[in-house]
């Protein structure tokens, strides 16, 4: 079985359960068995008042501790039998007497042996039943009962007389808990909390194997489109109603798949497009080359100049697509530097200053601020003059054409308006793709080859810009283009 991305989901989450739980167990029972010793000694604390109070008394009475002395410590003994060790056992105080007998223990009649005597209870030790042992000290810590071992650890209690301390009376602290019950107590709570991070663990894991399941279904949902997008298949979208990541991501494919569909046929409508593009100009070279070989046409200047003009048509074609694929991949070679973008203009209504001269009046609007950019002047020149090729190719004539600028703090904006024919709303989104032409107006005798506008995309693009086109109050078309300064 192989190792899934929702085995390594379950695997992963199991695993953070486990080591949390774990530390949750040890942690719990540090912390219970240390604050049941804590309770244990606030406890014996407690119990000791009624002896911390009686010797406070003494001490009242005799006026120091030189009480203690007398008679080997009678009186510490009797006060401890008295106020602690009679309050916290179950045998009353010096009840040794002997029980009288029952009567399945009487002897038969003829049996003139007296019974054996039931031996008294011993009476629990004193130093058994000082447990934890005492000591006490005066109020500059100087012992006067018990010993104090350097490797045990004593709480001292505080001994008061009218606000001031004249004692302390110490215990050992609790360091292992040996009292039967109270270890059955912490026993019995440790196996109850096992119990429970086991249940814990069973229900974590259910719960986690549902959630690794939900999480995973959108990435093989993800998957399986993906294997179709590879295989060429684009119809299908993903449809996870997800805010997370995995529905970005999601959205993201989809986009890639339309992207990817709208792509594919595009290249087979530009295949289609370049043959028939081709296939024109190199019908007519064929027709009027087998006109001329069969004798229909005679072999004159006029029949070499028709196929002198198919020829650089299609040398124009072919050039213009070599440069839209080389602009396509980026392979066109840019030098940037400083440019004055005003003397690019100049300079290509100059070279053209005899085409212009009956078919277009160019009005240049120069602006009064400096229009230097960085960006590639034989680039540059190649735009300006696609689009002024273009309204060569398609106003009417006598046309017009209008340059203005605009200019911020951080951009220019270059606005080419041209005269009539207009076009529609419609064909205006399309005149900047491939091998476009509108039929009325732009055919391939007066036209281009429909590529001269995907150039000029490409060069504003690479130099960090964009381009738009709209309706010039003129009646042709406006060209909108802004590149940083």
């Amino acid at each position: 079985m192989r190792f899934t991305i929702k085995y390594k989901l379950f695997s992963a989450m199991i695993l953070a359960n486990l080591v949390v739980i774990a530390a949750i167990y040890f942690l719990s029972n540090w912390s219970l068995s240390a604050s049941f010793k804590e309770y244990l000694d606030a406890n014996r604390a407690q119990t000791l008042g009624p002896l911390i109070q009686a010797l406070s008394q003494n001490y009242q009475r005799e006026e120091g501790w030189q009480w203690l002395n007398r008679n080997n410590h009678d009186a510490w003994r009797d006060l401890v039998d008295t106020y602690y060790l009679s309050k916290n056992t179950r045998q009353p105080r010096n009840n040794h007497r002997v029980p009288r007998p029952q009567a399945h223990d009487r002897p038969f009649r003829g049996d003139r042996r007296p019974p054996p005597p039931t031996p008294p209870p011993t009476p629990p030790k004193l130093a058994d039943m000082l447990s934890p042992r005492l000591l006490l000290a005066d109020k500059n810590k100087r012992l006067l009962i018990g010993r104090q071992t350097p490797d045990t650890e004593i709480v001292w209690l505080e001994i008061m007389r009218d606000d001031q301390i004249i004692g302390f009376l110490g215990y050992h602290a609790t360091n292992e808990i040996t009292d039967e019950l109270d270890r059955l107590f912490i026993d019995k709570l440790k196996l109850n909390f096992l119990w429970s991070l086991l249940i814990i663990i069973a229900i974590s894991g259910l719960v986690t194997f549902f959630l690794s399941r939900i999480l995973v279904q959108p990435i093989i949902t993800l998957r399986r489109l993906v294997h179709k997008l590879g295989k060429g298949d684009f119809s299908e979208e993903i449809k996870v109603h997800q805010k997370d990541e995995l529905g970005e991501l999601s959205d993201d494919i989809n986009r890639m798949a339309k992207s990817l569909d709208k792509n594919l046929n595009a290249r087979q409508q530009w295949v289609a497009d370049i043959s028939h593009e081709l296939r024109t100009p190199v019908s007519i070279l064929q027709g009027e080359l087998e006109a001329l070989l069969d004798g229909v046409r005679p072999l004159s200047s006029q029949a070499i100049v028709s196929l002198h003009q198919e020829v650089k048509r299609l040398n124009h074609l072919i050039n213009d697509l070599h440069e839209l694929s080389m602009s396509d991949i980026g392979a066109l070679n840019y030098r940037f530097e400083e440019t004055n973008l005003i003397n690019i203009v100049d300079e290509v209504i100059s070279s053209q200053k005899n085409r212009l001269s009956k078919k277009l009046i160019i009005e240049h609007f120069k602006p009064d601020k400096p229009t230097i950019i960085k960006g590639d002047e034989q680039r540059l020149t190649q735009l300006f003059l696609n689009l002024l090729n273009n309204s060569l190719s398609y106003c009417n004539h006598p046309g017009k054409v209008e340059i203005k600028y605009s200019i911020d703090n951080s951009n220019i904006c270059i606005t080419w308006s041209d005269s009539s024919p207009g076009v529609t709303e419609n064909q205006l989104e399309k005149l900047f793709e491939r091998l476009y032409r509108i039929d009325e107006s732009r055919n391939r005798n007066t036209g281009g080859s429909g590529l001269g506008l995907s150039i000029v995309r490409n060069i504003v693009e690479a130099h960090g810009g964009s381009i738009e086109a709209t309706h010039s109050s003129l009646g042709g078309v406006s060209f909108k283009i802004n590149l940083p300064l």
